[in-house]
């Protein structure tokens, strides 16, 4: 072709423009492809890592704040009137009797003891030695607490091998000292970690993994497979590099993620453990869609770039043939009309977001969205007041009628609560097990105990289907003085156990108040 007809030439210019135009695009659909592929993992890391808040938060330290809680109760009165010796050594079988009813109070605690200073002790239910085996010395047991090991808070053990059982176990003990500060003895509750982990059988985890809680050392306290208890489950390595009380670490030896919760008494950690091939092949499933619409994209350029080409000498011809004959009406229309077919209606989409904060059993609101709420109200410095509500004797209630009246007595009362509550613009939340909670703005404050009265009165009034089925609830109330918001919750949780100790079914009032 002559210089002259390269200059002619217009099919050269439209088909380098539209090259252009295809190189730009693969470029950007790649960059697309993978911004949005990482994306997508970044709310798979959030996703996981509010699973594990939640496992720790919701389970975990429930069931240890309420194990504590009651040691602590324990310890006080076996402090009080050397109740403690008295138990042991004065009347033993009436003693025995007492820390069998205690013991029916917690269903995670396999068996209890309580010795004094000396090593005498005893336990419940009671164990008998063994003929030819050695005696049992209290003292030399890891929950003892001896005189030099002696403080005011409670402390978990070590794995060990009960002397009783031959089987591991994890004890949570403290010392009982008197008002006076004298070491009188020590109170041990020993954990069935199987039954503890029995829940976790029944949770399902937001994508394909392992869950556990494990000690310092990675051995596996709680586990869905009772069968890995007290196994390396995790590298001490790798719980070292766990430095923060959350978050998540990549195990590049083995290409998985570690998403942890730690706690400080005692030294556990919640794992949520998930595979880095797991999220690629979820990424790469949600991003499939993004790839086959730019693939389509790409093709239907190409169609209409090749549709132009041939149109364009099409016109060219009707052009020329015009000049030729002088006919101008029979001339095209030279409004060429180019049509950009490259048009991107996907936006990037978020396949899952936060977990829900609805609970789902109660349809009230869950303990993330009660922390998200009230540190809101914290941190902009706004008055409020905090009610904790807890269903009254609710354990008796499961053990009678059975979980599935459990189930539909949490219903009822926190539909009774929600429809008093909603109408006033005001959220009931489900803090944990059989407790609620539910926080006052500054312009509902005055009105908060009529509030929790009106819904006590209904749910104390109301008929069950089951005979003989009465529930109440006992209510702590108090309001927000710029203190933290454990020693809010504490103060109110108080309130709380000094309405259960004054005959439950009533509100009581923080000191504060």
């Amino acid at each position: 072709m002559s210089s002259h007809s390269r200059r002619l030439s217009f099919t050269t210019p439209i088909f380098i423009s539209f090259a252009g135009i295809i190189l730009c695009f693969v470029i950007i659909a790649t960059l697309v492809t993978i911004i949005q592929r990482n994306d997508i993992i970044r709310d798979y890391h959030s996703i996981n890592r509010n699973f594990t808040h939640n496992l720790a938060v919701n389970y975990t330290e429930s069931i240890l704040h309420e194990n504590d809680y009651i040691l602590g109760r324990a310890a006080t009165y076996l402090a009080r009137n050397d109740e403690l010796n008295r138990i042991v050594n004065i009347n033993p079988e009436q003693g025995l009797q007492s820390m069998m009813q205690l013991l029916s109070m917690m269903p995670t605690v396999s068996s209890l003891s309580i010795a004094d200073t000396e090593g005498h002790y005893l336990r419940a239910p009671q164990a008998v030695e063994r003929q030819n085996s050695p005696v049992f010395n209290a003292t030399t047991r890891p929950w003892f607490v001896h005189q030099g090991d002696v403080g005011i808070f409670s402390r978990y053990t070590q794995p060990y091998t009960d002397f009783f059982t031959q089987q591991q176990t994890v004890t949570l003990a403290k010392p009982v000292i008197s008002t006076d500060g004298k070491l009188r003895g020590t109170l041990a509750f020993h954990f069935d970690l199987a039954a503890m982990s029995h829940t976790l059988r029944q949770m399902r985890p937001p994508v394909q993994g392992e869950f556990f809680v494990v000690n310092r050392q990675g051995l596996a306290l709680l586990h869905p497979d009772s069968g890995k208890l007290f196994q390396p489950v995790v590298s001490e390595q790798l719980l070292g590099s766990m430095t923060a009380g959350e978050g998540e670490v990549f195990d590049k030896a083995t290409r998985t993620w570690y998403y942890y919760y730690s706690f400080s008494n005692p030294d556990w950690f919640v794992i949520y453990k998930v595979t880095g091939h797991t999220l690629s092949v979820l990424a790469q499933h949600e991003s499939i869609i993004i790839s086959w619409g730019f693939a389509l994209a790409g093709l239907i350029i190409i169609t209409f770039g090749l549709y132009l080409r041939h149109a364009s000498r099409g016109i060219l011809m009707n052009i020329i043939n015009a000049i030729k004959t002088g006919d101008t009406k029979r001339a095209p229309g030279l409004e060429v009309m180019l049509h950009k077919a490259i048009e991107t209606n996907k936006e990037r989409e978020q396949a899952y977001v936060r977990q829900a904060t609805v609970d789902s059993l109660t349809g009230c609101k869950n303990r993330w969205a009660f922390d998200t709420d009230i540190t809101a109200l914290m941190n902009a410095r706004q008055s409020f007041a905090l009610a904790l509500v807890d269903i009254d004797n609710f354990k008796s209630i499961n053990d009678t009628w059975g979980h599935l009246s459990g189930d539909i007595v949490l219903r009822s009362v926190a539909r009774e609560g929600i429809a008093i509550l909603q109408a006033h613009g005001l959220s009931l939340y489900r803090y944990g097990g059989e407790e609620f909670a539910v926080i006052f703005p500054a312009e509902h404050v005055a009105e908060s105990a009529a509030l929790l009265e009106l819904w006590r009165m209904n749910v104390a009034n109301r008929t069950w289907r089951e005979e003989g089925l009465h529930v109440t609830f006992s209510a702590g109330l108090g309001e927000w003085h710029m203190e933290t918001l454990d020693h809010l919750v504490s103060s109110v949780d108080e309130a709380l156990y000094r309405a259960k100790r004054q005959g439950k079914n009533r509100i009581e009032r923080t000191s504060e108040t």
